[in-house]
């Protein structure tokens, strides 16, 4: 593999050594008759003529190396394609997530000030009212559609690039080559610089974690994952769902998606494979075709691993590696090795095990607490058992957030020449050094009597039949929290006096007995945009204190 660590140096060797091996196939609906098919595939010898066409066509629309791009559009062949001709020219493409909302999207590309900007055609006339956040942009390219605003269409870069191939310049592994933003699901959406060696090396590691590589066809469910998938040299199939939207996706398009291709792999996130399984038990099908599956995003029920395993081979596994934007490696485990290993400690309150670290990730736990660190300290670890904030040092971990200080002094502590990443998260180590993942930071509950981790005691009440999922909540002020567990039910249960008396029997005998001051039932959990899985926990308080507002001074916590 070359030493050019531009992640478009790992496709063009792809597109050398396979040029003819399809790299993305979109699934569409079946065209009816007399109505021609869409393209939906191209090949890698293909694509990678079809970056170098754009990156000709941007560099003479006046992108340079370096420059901030900002990016709204839809995944599609043209969009793969000519990201991969932003990467090639050393733009800075600027993601956002537009399931942040209009007020965060339009505040993040003003504190980030692109100077070119590659959008639908909806966001260029947003721009041409909403002048403020795009002032800076001075390149329009328009993905479809240009109406009275001025600049090229894509499809005109695309033409102007010709048939050369894109000389391809060498890229150092701190050059900065994009800026991802955050969800903002579990705070203010933060752009994360992303350096061409973190590219690098998250694509090598996701290789050798997951056994990716030529001749693996892929269903891929996130978007962002199939830049990686290409460098992999895989065949990517993209279902025919929304991607930003996979909470109401029908699972039968992932169902096709996987046994029209005969896929051998899959990639999707909790609630994706949670509709799925569940979709396969109905309609008595399975998924005998996948030798592995990933899914990241939120922690896993056992029922789900167990439902996952009923549909495939006797040594297909589901691997649920740990990360974040700001560090997307930090670990992996599979569900045979959690069902056989780990999961009767995490059904008694330990926690969710996530493996060991990758290699060339140090994982350390330091206390909880809101203050900077400006300067590592060895003093700072906590001896392994101990609860507290996951911080992170490797080589695909995040230096900084961009234009925002205020966020790296809290997130970043300097040990040495290089930076670690306090992950926003609590757990422990183990003795063996297996990490163990119990919550966000800032969905941790503080009592008079001391700290409780909301997702340990999920955990436990998640095991039961009748309950799809929970969420512990604190009401009050943080030292004086009362926590208070919402349940949401499976399709076919009834909230009950029994039922919760069945929870709190569940909870006795463990470190969590009686920690919960009430229960309540809530259909329908708040999640986050971009893996529609993790619980939007502060919408959950909101409501909750609203609930027990006149109950509150009567409930009871006991001491964790």
């Amino acid at each position: 593999m070359s030493d050019n660590r531009n992640i478009a140096a790992m496709l063009r060797q792809r597109a050398t050594e396979q040029p003819d091996a399809v790299a993305f196939r979109f699934m569409k609906p079946h065209a009816g008759p007399g109505h021609p098919q869409p393209r939906t595939e191209i090949r890698y010898g293909e694509l990678i003529a079809a970056a170098d066409r754009y990156a000709h066509g941007f560099a003479k629309a006046g992108i340079t190396r370096g420059m901030r791009t900002l990016v709204l559009a839809s995944p599609s062949l043209d969009f793969y394609a000519f990201m991969f001709g932003l990467f090639e020219l050393g733009a800075i493409p600027v993601f956002l997530d537009p399931g942040m909302g209009v007020k965060n999207v339009l505040k993040c590309i003003e504190q980030n000030k692109p100077e070119a900007m590659v959008a639908l055609s909806a966001i260029h006339a947003v721009a041409c009212f909403a002048r403020k956040p795009f002032a800076n942009v001075r390149i329009n390219i328009t993905v479809g559609s240009r109406w009275f605003w001025g600049g090229h269409t894509l499809q005109q870069i695309y033409e102007q690039g010709g048939d050369t191939p894109w000389d391809l310049p060498h890229f150092e592994p701190e050059e900065e080559a994009a800026i991802i933003f955050t969800s903002g699901s579990t705070g203010p959406p933060k752009g994360v610089s992303f350096r061409h060696g973190a590219f690098h090396e998250v694509t090598t590691n996701i290789g050798q974690m997951f056994g990716y590589g030529p001749g693996d066809v892929h269903m891929e469910a996130f978007a962002s994952f199939v830049f990686f998938d290409a460098c992999l040299g895989m065949t990517t199939v993209v279902p025919d769902a929304n991607l930003t939207k996979l909470a109401g996706a029908d699972p039968a398009v992932f169902l096709r998606a996987i046994q029209e291709q005969h896929c051998n792999s899959a990639f999707a996130s909790p609630i994706v494979w949670a509709k799925l399984t569940r979709h396969c038990e109905v309609i008595d099908e399975a998924l005998p075709s996948l030798e592995r599956a990933v899914t990241t995003g939120a922690p896993i029920h056992a029922d789900m691993h167990r439902r996952f395993h009923a549909l495939v081979g006797p040594s297909v596994t589901l691997h649920t590696p740990y990360g974040a934007t700001e560090s997307l490696t930090v670990s992996s485990f599979d569900s045979r090795r959690i069902l056989a290993e780990t999961w009767a400690d995490t059904a008694k309150g330990a926690g969710t095990c996530v493996g060991m670290p990758v290699p060339g990730a140090d994982v350390y736990i330091i206390g909880v607490t809101e203050d900077p660190i400006p300067t590592w300290d060895d003093s700072l670890m906590l001896p392994a058992g101990e609860i507290g904030e996951i911080t992170v040092g490797s080589g695909v971990a995040s230096p900084e957030y961009k234009e925002h200080p205020e966020a790296n002094a809290l997130a970043k502590i300097q040990q040495g020449e290089r930076i670690l990443h306090r992950m926003g998260d609590i757990g422990y180590l183990d003795e063996q050094g297996r990490l163990w993942f119990c919550g966000r930071k800032s969905h941790r509950i503080e009592t008079p009597s001391g700290l409780v981790p909301a997702v340990p005691v999920e955990n436990i009440v998640n095991e039961h039949p009748a309950v799809f999922r929970s969420a512990l909540v604190g009401l009050g002020a943080r030292g004086h929290e009362v926590p208070v567990l919402l349940v949401e039910l499976e399709q076919g249960h009834q909230w009950s006096d029994t039922l919760a008396s069945e929870l709190r029997t569940r909870l006795e005998g463990t470190r969590w007995e009686g920690v919960a001051a009430a229960m309540e039932p809530y259909q329908g959990f708040p999640v986050d945009p971009r893996h529609n899985s993790k619980i939007r926990r502060e919408v959950l308080k909101i409501w909750a204190e609203t609930r027990f507002a006149d109950a509150m001074p009567k409930l009871e916590v006991k001491r964790p």
